[in-house]
């Protein structure tokens, strides 16, 4: 749900985005960098990377001498992170607009890819992140963060519910499926990290909640994913949607609602071949071919 989702909804809500930074995205960006080991004067793929939360850190961690590409298709987050860098003095970083499955690897590849919840966007989940590991140089690192499972709930059924009425059609179009029920645990998602040409595979537990707060979280609706519910809605009918949000979010009665996620590392595994004779033995990177993969590049 991060900028990689609906980018085109995001650029609008870039600011409800930005309200949450602080709050969210912030946390959730520190500790994709802190499991991704970063060390001075690497080189840096950040996918989905919206306004920096995981960039702008990732820059101040390798240092002048490391570089940071930054890609996300919402231009209006990418001009604040672009704004951020200048404030703090990184020249290291740069923002770039693109589709993260089309960027191409630069030569010996990233020393390591970094993905704060951007990974359950892609149209198919593990064709795009094996796409991203195709970025890594042999040995390289991913760390990738998404939703624990049972994060955010009861929103999407509240948001659903609010917009109900405005597009009576959606009561019988089939819901969207969550890519992320299958991995949402400690445990599937380290095993489907491992079963993705990964080695050294870690999943840590990042607990983390928001007040239930109905003005906050509706910032969760319009600057993330969910905006898409309300594209194309005259303005008075996205207020009779937010009345109908709060009222459910009140009938609720919680103080709390859970944005816990789970950071997700590996390493991109070596595979010897054999000795040539008088030789050295080269190395390889191994690499399931991408299934079900729309034409990339």
């Amino acid at each position: 749900m991060e900028p990689c989702e609906l980018a085109a909804g995001l650029a609008d809500g870039a600011e409800s985005f930005d309200r949450l930074f602080s709050a969210l995205w912030s946390s959730i960006g520190a500790a994709t960098v802190k499991a991704a080991r970063l060390r001075p004067g690497v080189h840096v793929f950040d996918a989905c990377c919206g306004s920096g939360a995981s960039a702008i850190l990732a820059a101040e961690e390798i240092g002048p001498h490391g570089v940071i590409d930054a890609v996300d298709l919402a231009e209006p987050l990418l001009e604040r992170g672009r704004a951020q860098a200048t404030v703090r003095g990184l020249g290291n970083v740069r923002f770039v607009h693109g589709d993260v499955l089309d960027w191409p690897a630069p030569h010996g590849g990233y020393d390591a890819v970094v993905c704060s919840l951007g990974i359950f966007s892609f149209p198919d989940m593990a064709a795009g992140t094996e796409r991203l590991l195709r970025l890594l140089r042999p040995g390289g690192r991913l760390a990738a963060t998404i939703w624990a499972r049972g994060a955010l709930e009861p929103l999407p059924e509240l948001i659903h519910r609010a917009v109900l009425p405005e597009r009576p059609y959606l009561a019988d179009a089939p819901r969207p499926v969550n890519p992320l029920e299958p991995i949402g645990t400690p445990e599937s998602f380290r095993d489907w990290l491992a079963a993705r040409s990964l080695s050294s595979v870690g999943v840590q537990c990042l607990p983390l909640a928001l007040p239930g707060d109905p003005d906050l979280l509706w910032s969760l609706v319009l600057g993330t994913g969910f905006r898409g519910l309300l594209g194309g809605l005259p303005v008075a009918a996205v207020e009779r949607v937010r009345r109908r949000f709060t009222a459910g979010l009140l009938a609720e009665g919680r103080d709390a609602i859970d944005f816990s996620a789970l950071v997700g590392t590996g390493t991109l595994r070596r595979v010897a071949l054999p000795r040539r004779p008088g030789g050295a033995r080269p190395l390889l990177t191994t690499g399931e071919p991408i299934r079900s993969a729309p034409q990339i590049g």
